[in-house]
């Protein structure tokens, strides 16, 4: 059975980078609610906020709180700029 595809995920906030690797799929909120961010996504660019949930494997997911950010998607590649809440 082959390998599962996955996406290439970076999230940054001004200071360091937070997240750097692959994960299986990224759940966050935006305007219109909460969205899943899958292999083979639309590109898009979208304002995050609250949180963002990373599923590391199948089974397996992290966690990042945050007050708000962009989120850009391009080609199963995820880059994510982040604030804080203070």
């Amino acid at each position: 059975m082959p390998d599962s595809p996955t996406l290439t995920v970076t999230i940054r906030n001004k200071d360091k980078t937070l997240f750097k690797g692959q994960a299986y799929a990224i759940t966050s909120i935006n305007d219109k609610g909460i969205f899943d961010i899958l292999p083979e996504h639309e590109n898009f660019i979208t304002l995050i906020r609250d949180r963002i949930t990373i599923h590391t494997t199948p089974k397996e997911k992290m966690e990042i709180q945050i007050e708000n950010g962009i989120a850009r998607v391009s080609e199963n590649k995820v880059n994510m700029y982040v604030n804080f809440k203070y």
